[in-house]
């Protein structure tokens, strides 16, 4: 178009661009330099303009990237988006630099904690004054101001630097929360672990502690979205807040650095016990065939590896019996006691983890099972992945009626009442095991926590000893050479026992989550 055609337009339209500059930028100052720099671009632009049907959304087009421009120059941003009309590939390009401008912005903002964001969001989003901030936040004036002093230097310094975000943004850490306790169930706390987020933060905070912003950045999620989950892991005293701001986990978490530290430190000792254990029970076996006809016609191999789980429940038994100190539990919440701790381990498919197991695991009214899914184990002898309970209670009383050879041991209360009388020694020599294994993983996790939960320590690794080495003394078992691998299809690490109420009442004792 011609020069002065465009001329008569500005000369038309200089109070339209004015107050289209005055709602950008508030000030008037800024709005008369922005609309000087709209006017000059218009001017300089008049001979692209090809189309005198374009003209109107072309001229409004460069006003807006003029404003943007403006707002580069300004060192501010705004949240417009790009003219979809306007076609020069300059103004495209810094447009382009704006929109990326733009996502620094909005990025950073969105990793300012509560206060410096709701100021911020306050004042320059929503277009309120510092005394109406003030009322709607309920803090004073004088706190806005440098609540907004301070947050235009971060996101200043922000927005200059590249971000990388950690790398449990994309690959969250393995963790599980176990917590085993008596008490009235919390729906609040037993779901606060079916998310993914609650792990992550603990494993974040754990050996460093971490700012709100700092765990935005290490997990890529914005700050007012970790903040409903901090105020309820606060709540539940699995974390705390500094008086730096910083949290920090409070939660004992067995890694893969404490797991493998701790086997790499036992299993010397592990191994020598069970073969002296294994070795035992071996001597005694014409003696537990004397007990019932079942295991009379059960091979060694069958007897041996249906025995071990038993006994090791037997000798921790006694194990915690001499620790008295550590049996009390902690509150978790309300009138609920008991122990929760975290698990973060990628190497649970080794020789030494255990799947499933469990002491009473029920069958019908008559029997349960004591079983274990070691993983020394092969897939074929693993009772929980493979057993159907119905067929299983079948085979105990065609067993026991005679109409098929057994396959497993099946235990009255009297008849397992003498072979705990029978084997007095093997159950102290594993008694004596566990005290060792105590004391090897305490020091692993002394090493390997952080000593900020130090005090934590000797009481979760004495609750959770237990569960914790079931798959490594059945590994170890059979790296000593004192047992050897199934050479029989079906379970092997199972033995039948009869039902009675204090059986029964195990089950209910406590509840796992």
């Amino acid at each position: 178009m011609k020069q002065t055609n465009v001329a008569e337009f500005v000369e038309e339209n200089l109070k339209t661009i004015f107050a289209y500059a005055l709602s950008r930028v508030s000030d008037c100052d800024d709005a008369e330099d922005l609309t000087n720099d709209i006017v000059l671009a218009i001017l300089q632009s008049a001979d692209k303009i090809k189309d005198p049907n374009a003209f109107y959304g072309y001229i409004w087009g460069i006003a807006s990237n003029t404003y943007k421009k403006f707002l580069r120059k300004k060192n501010r941003h705004a949240f417009e988006t790009l003219d979809e009309n306007f076609s020069d590939e300059t103004d495209f390009t810094d447009d382009l630099l704006l929109r990326e401008d733009i996502m620094a912005l909005r990025r950073e903002t969105a990793l300012l904690s509560k206060e410096y964001r709701e100021c911020t969001i306050a004042y320059y989003y929503d277009g309120l004054s510092c005394a109406e901030v003030s009322k709607k936040l309920k803090i004073s004036p004088e706190m806005v101001k440098y609540y907004l002093f301070k947050t235009r230097k971060i996101l200043k310094e922000g927005i200059s630097m590249e971000r990388e975000f950690g790398e449990k943004s994309f690959r969250p850490e393995p963790f599980e929360f176990v917590t085993i306790y008596t008490g009235i169930a919390n729906s609040e706390y037993g779901n606060l672990f079916t998310r993914k987020l609650p792990g992550q933060i603990l494993l974040s905070a754990y050996y460093t502690s971490m700012s709100v912003r700092e765990l935005a950045i290490e997990l890529g999620v914005a700050s007012v979205y970790l903040e409903d989950e901090l105020t309820l892991l606060e709540k539940y005293n699995l974390i705390t807040k500094l008086p730096s701001g910083k949290y920090q986990t409070k939660l004992v978490i067995f890694t893969d650095v404490f797991t493998e530290e701790f086997y790499r430190s036992a299993e010397k000792t592990a191994m020598s016990a069970l073969g002296d254990i294994i070795s035992g029970i071996s001597g005694k076996l014409d003696e537990i065939r004397k007990i019932n006809f079942v295991c009379e016609k059960l091979s060694d191999r069958r007897l041996l590896w249906g025995l071990l789980f038993v006994i090791m429940l037997w000798g921790n038994r006694e194990f915690t019996q001499r620790y008295p100190q550590y049996e009390a539990d902690n509150k978790i919440y309300g009138e609920a006691r008991g122990i929760n701790y975290g698990v973060s381990n990628y190497g649970s498919q080794t020789e030494f983890a255990c799947g499933v197991f469990a002491g009473y695991a029920g069958i019908d009214e008559n029997y349960y099972a004591t079983a274990a899914d070691f993983g020394i184990l092969p897939e074929r002898n693993r009772f929980f992945a493979n057993t159907d309970m119905e067929e299983f209670a079948q085979k105990i009383y065609d067993a026991l009626s005679g109409k098929c050879e057994p396959e497993f041991i099946i235990l009255s209360k009297a008849e397992e009442q003498h072979l705990f009388e029978l084997f007095k020694d093997e159950i102290g020599l594993m008694a004596g095991l566990y005290d060792k294994l105590f004391a090897y993983a305490c020091e692993a996790m002394r090493a390997h926590a952080p000593k900020r939960i130090s005090e934590q320590i000797e009481r979760i690794v004495f609750k959770t000893l237990c569960f914790q080495t079931v798959g490594f003394i059945g590994g170890c078992a059979v790296k000593s050479g004192a047992l050897a691998i199934p050479d029989f299809n079906g379970p092997a690490a199972v033995c039948v026992r009869e039902n009675t109420k204090t059986a029964k009442a195990i089950v209910n004792r406590n509840i796992q989550i």
